[in-house]
């Protein structure tokens, strides 16, 4: 595995994921809307140490990026694309990263975001909250293929970008390392499964995790 491409200098790292957003919006807003999904376009703030918001407070570790439907905003941590297994490894990582995070803010405004919370109280049994887990980041996780998919022309998506972004996600799942994670994500294999299928089929339709069996949300 060669060294990561240099990362977006830190001051840039908001007005980039800013960009991409406005990106995502113009792909998305016109269709969505036809279905009944009206959506606003979510803020991104990049942030040192950590930052306390309504969802709890963040810091540098434990995941690139996170949303919080609260906000309408994904906050980004300046030090998550400077190890050597972050997504800087992808040309395309940086995208995909805000894609998938755009992912949850799709649930959010189609309500699967406040089902899945609903769902997360109620239940005391912890492997079916992770099971819940699963079902909520590996649907990101389609949708964020389905948009790579969708700008396939305008991103010059080659074969070489999905191997990287493979090889990026063998890093990120649930099993790596064994005990460093919850399994709230799913696997490597799962999580490259259902990128693929958004990226193959370019249809939401496709990715209907919450009815899938459960070997395929592992």
């Amino acid at each position: 595995m060669r060294s990561p491409k240099p990362p977006l200098k830190d001051a840039k790292l908001a007005s980039y994921g800013e960009m991409l957003v406005r990106c995502l919006m113009k792909a998305f807003d016109k269709p969505l809307a036809a279905h009944g999904i009206e959506l606003t376009r979510p803020k991104v703030k990049a942030y040192r140490n950590t930052i306390k918001t309504p969802c709890g407070r963040f810091n540098q570790k434990r995941a690139p990026a996170f949303y919080c439907s609260a906000t309408r905003t994904i906050y980004w941590p300046m030090s998550s694309d400077d190890g050597p297994e972050a997504y800087t490894y992808a040309r395309l990582g940086y995208v995909g990263m805000i894609a998938h995070e755009f992912g949850h803010h799709l649930q959010a405004a189609s309500g699967m975001l406040g089902e899945y919370g609903l769902r997360a109280y109620r239940t005391k049994s912890r492997s079916k909250r992770y099971l819940l887990s699963r079902r909520l980041e590996l649907q990101a996780q389609c949708f964020e293929g389905v948009f790579l998919a969708v700008a396939a022309q305008s991103l010059e998506l080659s074969s070489n970008d999905r191997y990287q972004l493979r090889i990026w996600h063998a890093y990120t799942g649930d099993e790596d390392p064994p005990s460093g994670r919850k399994p709230d994500h799913g696997s490597s294999a799962a999580q490259t499964r259902w990128l693929n299928r958004g990226l193959d089929s370019a249809d939401f339709g496709r990715c209907n995790t919450w009815k899938a069996k459960k070997k395929s949300v592992k």
